[in-house]
């Protein structure tokens, strides 16, 4: 496939800050702005220097024209690129389908730590994705629905039942389908056939897990093995659905996120940080 122009949205800081620089790696169907509305905001005030990409084929990318054709190496080799041309290893921050691609950093010993939020489960989305429309027959037309601008009050229906909370107002879903687009037919069947994918000794560096306790594509018992394999800490959000970076309870999963990075910053001063990645990746 060839090399798409990619899109970057930056934060920077309010305030000069030896943090270091944050990569926010988006989920299916949507793009970077599903980020810019509250977490980068949210995390340049706090003093992180923000970056969120949009993957080939969304946003403002370039390849919509070959969108289907996509795959989730193509979508790591952009997080590869984006990860090139920052002057110090980030700290990734992937949500769902963003989350595999953080892991296949972490994998690589390229970042400094990682969040991983509503991550996808070790095994793929096979068994949760048919479970899933099992409930929900109908929610997949739906989605497509939106994605070709039709939104009806049956579409706001399932998108509130299956990615957010049940206080969520209309006005959050209206923001939310305005970010939903075309995903790559490809890059989902990669998703649900992960259970074939030979997993590497994962590196031992910093990670968090975070899930909704509401999640209906991820629930909690799906995502703790992925923290199991990482040895990561797992944060349960209450109340809180997948969409959990757009839900009505957003600044409680940032403010999760930001206790866990500063708690990060203590225990692994900036220089000691480099020095540990640097040697996970020998």
């Amino acid at each position: 496939m060839p090399q798409c122009q990619l899109h970057t949205l930056h934060r920077a800081p309010d305030a000069a800050s030896n943090k270091p620089p944050l990569l926010f790696l988006h989920g299916g169907y949507v793009d970077a702005r599903s980020w810019d509305t509250h977490f980068l905001p949210y995390f340049s005030r706090a003093g992180y220097d923000c970056h969120a990409i949009d993957f080939s084929g969304h946003g403002q990318s370039e390849g919509r024209e070959h969108l289907d054709a996509l795959s989730l190496d193509d979508y790591l080799a952009d997080a590869l690129r984006a990860v090139d041309a920052l002057d110090r290893k980030p700290v990734v921050i992937g949500h769902s389908m963003g989350s595999f691609i953080a892991e296949r950093l972490l994998e690589q010993s390229l970042v400094q730590a990682a969040v991983l939020m509503s991550p996808v489960p070790t095994n793929g989305t096979l068994a949760s994705g048919t479970k899933l429309l099992l409930a929900y027959p109908k929610f997949l037309g739906e989605v497509r629905n939106v994605t070709r601008g039709r939104v009806s009050a049956d579409a706001l229906h399932l998108i509130k039942e299956v990615y957010f909370s049940p206080s969520t107002t209309p006005e959050t879903l209206l923001r939310f389908v305005e970010l939903v687009q075309p995903e790559s037919a490809r890059a989902i069947c990669d998703l649900a056939l992960l259970g074939w994918r030979w997993l590497p000794t994962p590196p031992k560096l910093p990670v968090l897990v975070i899930g909704g306790e509401l999640d209906t594509v991820f629930p909690p018992s799906l995502i703790w093995p992925v923290a199991k394999r990482w040895n990561a800490e797992l944060q349960v959000i209450p109340d809180t659905g997948h969409a959990l970076i757009l839900d009505e309870h957003w600044s409680v999963c940032a403010e999760s996120v930001h206790g866990w990075l500063e708690q990060l910053d203590e225990q692994h001063p900036p220089g000691r940080m480099h020095e540990e990645a640097s040697a996970c990746a020998i």
